[in-house]
């Protein structure tokens, strides 16, 4: 008799913890010298609840998708979820003094490091004026948890991959809110700070360049995450300019380091993309995958920002200094556009 398939390998699913929570608070610079504790701890808590429910949310759709509970443990302690789960979305009027701009692009593009440089660039050249801060990366972060095998995609389904979809791009709005909220404590107690900056790496718009119509191998389509978020957040009818409207400052686009000078880089982006050595070790993709990636990314910021409100920042320069320099200059630029508005 012919053998019977081997039955899939368990996938583990974890959920955040309060330790890890708060060291994500840390590196986004929400940190303790400006929170009292007990705001610090509330919105720990409120990020710690958040991205446990988007890894819940997806691991359900795991399931629908084929998989038996058995065969996707969660590892860790569940928190007691409101019944009824808050919607998040505040517009910009709420927080009058804050200001958002998105940071997006192609795979190893330099975002992390070069949102850090940008952060220290806009605190010292405004005199302390500016407080600046680094909203994470949420991708990355699901993907540590076990969401879609750890972003390698192996033996996941269009559900998950939906769900994906749905709940990282609702995660997005409640965890710039959570930010918003701590930089608006954090002005209140540094009297010098006048306003603050939000760094947002990626933003609610970033899942558009994976689905359709913009990628039309994917197994969902921007409008179904639209309208999914929409009522997620209590915007029934939710637009992609009503999510463009939020970042007040527009949206950085930086290119691949898989592109060189317009020509694939692949010695330069296996050397310093691909591995435990970078500064994101769960990214799978090869220089031809990160081209194309880049592609996407390019046409949906394309099609969802006005030209005025976003800069393509491209590897034509001698060093990844002089990219965040030219970066720099384009955020001064949309900067001084809305101080002379105000």
């Amino acid at each position: 008799s012919e053998d019977a398939p081997d039955a899939p390998a368990p996938r583990e699913f974890s959920l955040l913890g309060e330790g890890d929570a708060a060291r994500i608070l840390s590196a986004g610079h929400l940190g303790a010298k400006a929170l009292g504790g007990e705001q610090r701890g509330a919105l720990t808590e409120a990020l710690r609840s958040e991205v446990n429910r988007a890894v819940l949310k997806i691991r359900e759709a795991a399931i629908v998708d084929g998989r038996s509970a058995e065969e996707l443990p969660v590892r860790g302690e569940p928190q007691n979820s409101e019944s009824v789960p808050r919607q998040w979305w505040a517009d910009n009027s709420e927080h009058p003094h804050v200001w958002r701009l998105g940071v997006t692009g192609g795979v190893c593009a330099g975002k992390t490091g070069g949102m850090e440089m940008l952060r220290a660039e806009l605190e010292e050249r405004s005199g302390g004026r500016y407080a600046a801060f680094v909203v994470p990366e949420l991708a990355t972060i699901l993907f540590n948890l076990g969401v879609l095998n750890h972003g390698t995609f192996s033996g996941t389904g269009a559900a998950e991959y939906r769900a994906f979809g749905v709940q990282m791009s609702f995660l997005q709005i409640a965890v710039e809110e959570i930010w918003a909220l701590g930089a608006e404590e954090t002005l209140r107690v540094t009297p010098r700070a006048q306003r603050a900056v939000l760094l947002i790496d990626r933003d609610a718009l970033n899942f558009k360049a994976f689905s359709r119509p913009v990628d039309a191998m994917r197994p969902v389509a921007w409008p179904e995450v639209l309208n999914s978020m929409g009522e997620l957040v209590g915007r029934p009818g939710l637009t992609e300019d009503d999510l463009v409207r939020r970042y007040q400052l527009g949206v950085l686009v930086l290119q691949t380091f898989a592109v060189l000078d317009g020509r694939l880089n692949i010695r330069g982006y296996d050397a310093q993309c691909v591995g435990d050595h970078t500064t994101n070790s769960v990214r799978r993709q090869t220089a031809e995958e990160a081209r194309s990636d880049d592609e996407l990314v390019r046409r949906a910021y394309s099609d969802a920002y006005p030209a005025s409100a976003v800069c393509f920042i491209t590897n034509d320069v001698d060093s990844m200094v002089a990219k965040m320099r030219a970066a720099t200059r384009c955020v001064w630029q949309h900067m001084a556009a809305l101080e002379g508005a105000a």
